[in-house]
């Protein structure tokens, strides 16, 4: 088997960019202004700070397959490399969740029952192909039910 990488759709990527760079402006144009607060500028970048760190810690991983390793790195691919032997892994559960009309699919990739990568149909570009590879290598766990009090209780593990 060849080496397959994921690649990223360029919308997530803009939207990234976007939630970045807004809260910073925000909270520049707020600093310069003599009549702004502080206050729910602050707030906004706090909330962007806690996007980053749970939303893209969860769902934007770079995930490299070749033979039978799996190699995961979070966060768009920025985080470190994590090197998983694919027959170490319990296998993977498919969500599908809906945004704006639309159904995003993910897979989790389990390894003693906690999630260490993903793939999404909303951030992969080659979502089909990558899942593909994980149903010949893993065993499907079936689909679960997409709560937000499930997800919510996932960002913090």
């Amino acid at each position: 088997m060849m080496s397959i990488k994921s690649k990223f759709k360029l919308w997530p990527i803009l939207l990234v960019s976007y939630l970045t760079i807004l809260p910073l402006g925000v909270v520049y144009f707020s600093a310069m202004s003599p009549v702004a607060g502080m206050f729910l500028p602050i707030l906004f970048l706090l909330f962007i700070v806690f996007f980053w760190l749970t939303v893209f810690r969860t769902r934007a991983y770079k995930v490299e397959m070749d033979g039978n390793t799996l190699i995961v790195k979070r966060y768009f691919g920025l985080g470190k490399s994590t090197a998983y032997n694919f027959n170490a892994l319990d296998g993977f559960i498919t969500l599908f969740e809906s945004a704006k009309g639309t159904v995003h699919e993910s897979v989790f990739i389990l390894e003693k029952g906690k999630r260490i990568g993903s793939i999404s149909s909303f951030y992969h570009s080659n979502f089909d192909q990558l899942k593909s590879i994980l149903k010949d290598k893993l065993i499907d766990l079936g689909e679960r039910e997409s709560t937000f009090r499930g997800e919510t209780s996932e960002l913090f593990k």
